[in-house]
């Protein structure tokens, strides 16, 4: 586990001190690391407060250590007691036990382990966080109430500016938004091509055209123009509270909680412009589908656009009064579409070349003897993997007793410390690599007898029903996904598919 030290100082710790009775991070650090040693965690960090005071807010180490767990960072927080993470007010207690929880990092003592996701650690610490999540609370809806009453004098709260702005900080550091001109400019053109009659795929796809991009260096696509045609930002007002969130799903909230105010700073467009958009965005509104109605695309969750990784779309075309499916990607730019008839028809064709050249690799090739190579080839890297963790932990042991033996400095055995953790980690992770390596060759070749005589169902039953859900789930029994490009730009570009199949 990678493992963060921390050492501060209590009261009592320094009243002994001042008494000469020893020095006291350097008593607990050896504490700590003799811990380490016997429950066999990677020392990555060690902070030390040298300051002590009540509140977190006096302690640089402890901010610093809350961030990086907030983040990911360690596995596991090694102190003296759970006590030295904070004994300041409740509202400190609550956020570090928060954080930790929600983090999924362990806390480590001499004495206990503490999993807060644990039902019976969380209620060891129950008590002294009770307190603490109420004052957490109270502070919570303070926030709220300052929130609301910045919104209600028209200041844009969001941590990042809308495309088209940029935040300017004052010599006292008050943070004012700002027009940024070039982008702006592209605002002004997106409202202006969308009012005309050109939909949102055109606007992305003339923005792409003109090589520009949006503020994270991604092309345009669709998504991105409609949520700046919707964003009230530009019109000069500032709205809050429109979306409820929660983990795992959000939704619009009634029209009541939303918060609207005329904002401080500039508009991009007229509000005369920016309701037109409106009426426009209402009147080309994709209605959701009902979740009764019939399937209509055979492919169906199944194409991949090789470009961003998205699923692709099959989106009605009524052009030149002839209706007609197109296979596209709403994500990105960089894909071009194409007729859904004839994607399915390739899709076949390649499922009968795929029969076909596996027919013949059956009689021509000893598969089962080239499995048993591959495998036995992937066992002897195992082996030799396994054989190099064991060494890597027996240096990590080693470098406890160089510590204690003084050869190695602090810095010195963190450093080495650090290397040992990250070899460690890559060769976990290499070993895990193999494993599934291994899963896989077993897995394809017991599966392989299988999905030959499947696809050859799907093939003979495919174009007897005329319902395209049942054509769908007859693909989805043999085809994990399939990989989808064409060069965009020219109505001559040629279509490249790749068939996944299912081996399970």
């Amino acid at each position: 586990m990678k493992t963060c030290i921390y050492l501060r100082k209590s009261r009592s710790d320094e009243e002994a001190e001042k008494q000469g009775e020893f020095e006291t991070l350097s008593r607990h650090r050896s504490t700590l690391l003799k811990v380490a040693k016997e429950q066999n965690l990677n020392i990555v960090e060690i902070k030390e407060e040298l300051v002590s005071g009540e509140s977190i807010a006096y302690r640089p180490k402890m901010l610093e250590l809350l961030e990086e767990v907030k983040n990911n960072f360690y596995d596991s927080v090694l102190v003296m007691d759970i006590d030295r993470l904070g004994r300041g007010n409740m509202q400190d207690q609550g956020l570090i036990l928060e954080t930790f929880k929600k983090s999924k990092t362990k806390i480590i003592t001499p004495r206990k382990t503490y999993d807060l996701t644990n039902e019976f650690d969380e209620e060891y610490s129950e008590f002294e966080a009770f307190m603490a999540r109420k004052e957490l609370k109270l502070i919570t809806r303070r926030m709220q109430r300052g929130r609301i009453k910045s919104v209600e004098e028209g200041k844009f709260i969001a941590s990042k500016p809308p495309y088209g702005y940029k935040f300017i900080f004052d010599e006292n550091g008050k943070k004012s938004m700002v027009i940024d001109e070039e982008k702006a400019n592209v605002v002004k053109l997106i409202f202006k091509l969308y009012t005309d009659g050109n939909g949102a795929s055109k606007v992305a796809n003339h923005l792409n055209s003109l090589g520009l991009k949006t503020t994270t260096g991604r092309s345009w696509y669709e998504k991105g123009v409609r949520d700046i045609i919707k964003n009230k930002t530009y019109a000069g007002y500032v709205v809050w509270n429109k979306i409820e969130r929660t983990k795992t799903s959000s939704k619009p909230r009634s029209q009541d909680e939303i918060i609207e105010s005329k904002g401080l700073h500039d508009p991009i467009i007229s509000e005369d412009l920016w309701n037109k958009a409106q009426r426009v965005l209402k009147g080309n509104a994709i209605l959701p589908t009902p979740v009764f109605k019939e399937i209509t695309n055979p492919l169906a969750g199944l194409i991949i656009c090789r470009c961003c990784g998205h699923k692709m779309l099959a989106r009605s075309s009524t052009s030149k009064n002839v209706y007609e499916k197109f296979i596209r990607c709403t994500n990105c730019g960089m894909n071009r579409g194409s007729k859904l008839y004839i994607v399915e028809e390739e899709v076949i064709k390649q499922l009968r070349e795929w029969v076909k050249v596996y027919k013949t690799n059956f009689k021509n090739i000893p598969s089962i003897e080239n499995s048993n190579s591959n495998l036995d080839a992937y066992s002897k890297l195992l082996k030799n993997l396994n054989s190099e963790y064991e060494t890597l932990v027996k240096q990590k042991e080693n470098l406890h007793n160089l510590l204690e033996q003084g050869i190695y400095d602090v810095d010195t055995y963190l450093d080495r410390s650090k290397t040992l953790t990250d070899k460690i980690e890559t060769n976990k992770f290499n070993i895990e690599s193999v494993k599934k390596d291994i899963a896989k060759e077993q897995k394809v070749n017991v599966s392989i007898d299988d999905i030959i005589p499947s696809v050859e169902d799907v093939l003979d039953l495919y174009y007897k029903t005329d319902l395209m859900s049942e054509r769908n789930d007859l693909l989805r029994s043999v085809i994990d996904y399939i990989d989808y490009y064409k060069e965009p730009g020219s109505k001559k570009s040629k279509l490249d598919i790749v068939i996944n199949p299912k081996l399970d």
